[in-house]
């Protein structure tokens, strides 16, 4: 009898083991009356948030049993008449958090390894951004205050970091192959369009397969196959010589992309009616002004309808080069060679007319000319 209430024992002791699998939520909260609701939220493969369990603040805590995870995902936590919310990774390990109601942005969330890597890497690219912020108001201030030389060193370092947190995204995504913080990595990456769609795509191969099935895993794949689409309609690419065409000048003379190159060779695709445009103008003049006695020619390709529109614009930003445009608007034909669909862009050509640089603008523009023609250069 002994043995038979001992096995009885053992299997009930294992069973209620059983009933005990997935993760716990245990939470201090500052701030919140007692009785507030807490909803977890949980996003579905068809990208519909819906509520999955929910508690009350009690003397200031909470505790929340979840059913164990089965599909790496984002969930997170929101609180009845507040707006805002907590977010943390679904995993199979107890997590903690210190929630404060005045700023949900700050709680802090402790879990597994899974919430450890991710807000490892969330605090990471916060910092990048808080340099590139600062950067940047560095250099609006510099550029007001006709400093060329500090503005040129700005955009170095901003370079430098762009350069940086890229590397830093390449090596998550590399190093965490059984990690969804792997797929947000390759996700933030090709929104930014920070690396060839190739390296996404070896980068992808090697994650685990369970990630690829994940909600996330397959919206990256829809995001990676549709960058592999754009690419192999894009005609002109950095590398491919650029394609020779010929066009209206504002006095209705035939000019040809030939007949404009210089050392280095701005096409720049633009229109009076961009605002974006008109807003880099003044950066693009004032690299030209500093580079076309060394070499630095450019020719406009623009997107207008009207012919006084485009002219009145060339004269009031002191557009001093080359344009033509047969003022087609978006059905520009010579866009269309070049795969263009949104402005301003560019493309930078060296003096064979091969295409060496894309879509550099502010900073970037003026440190890859001062590259190719400044006094080092030379």
């Amino acid at each position: 009898m002994k043995r038979i209430a001992m096995l009885a024992s053992i299997i009930l002791l294992v069973a209620c083991q059983k009933e005990e699998k997935g993760y716990i939520i245990s939470a201090e909260t500052e701030g919140f009356e007692d009785g507030t609701m807490v909803y977890v939220n949980a996003v579905s493969q068809s990208n519909r948030a819906s509520i999955i369990d929910s508690a009350s603040i009690n003397q200031g805590k909470f505790k929340i049993v979840l059913p164990p995870v089965e599909t790496k995902d984002f969930n997170y936590l929101t609180f009845k008449n507040l707006p805002g919310n907590v977010l943390y990774l679904g995993e199979n390990s107890p997590i903690k958090m210190t929630i404060y109601k005045d700023s949900l942005r700050s709680s802090i969330v402790k879990g597994g390894p899974e919430n450890e890597l991710f807000f490892k890497y969330l605090n990471k690219m916060k910092a990048f951004n808080e340099k590139r912020i600062k950067l940047n108001n560095e250099y609006q201030y510099a550029t007001r205050l006709n400093q060329p030389e500090k503005a040129l060193k700005i955009g170095t370092q901003t370079e430098e970091l762009k350069s940086k947190e890229q590397t830093i995204r390449k090596e998550y995504a590399q190093n965490n192959p059984q990690s969804l913080v792997s797929v947000m990595a390759l996700t933030d990456l090709i929104n930014l369009k920070a690396l060839p769609i190739k390296e996404v795509q070896e980068i992808y191969n090697t994650i685990d397969d369970s990630l690829k099935t994940s909600r996330l895993g397959k919206n990256l794949s829809l995001l990676i196959n549709n960058a592999v689409v754009q690419s192999q309609q894009k005609k002109i690419d950095i590398g491919s010589e650029a394609a020779d065409f010929s066009a209206p000048n504002p006095d209705g003379k035939l000019l040809s992309l030939k007949e404009s190159l210089g050392k280095v060779t701005i096409i720049d695709f633009w229109a009076s009616w961009c605002k974006p445009c008109r807003m880099e103008n003044p950066n693009v003049v004032r690299v030209y002004n500093k580079y076309h006695d060394k070499g630095l020619n450019i020719i406009g390709v623009s997107l207008d309808k009207r012919q006084e529109s485009w002219t009145k614009a060339i004269a009031a930003d002191n557009l001093n080069w080359n344009h033509v445009s047969n003022l087609k608007y978006w059905q520009e034909p010579i866009a269309k060679v070049y795969g263009v669909r949104s402005i301003p862009a560019t493309f930078i050509l060296d003096e064979k007319g091969n295409v060496i640089a894309k879509n550099l603008r502010g900073p970037a523009l003026e440190n890859k000319i001062s590259e190719l023609l400044g006094e080092k250069a030379l």
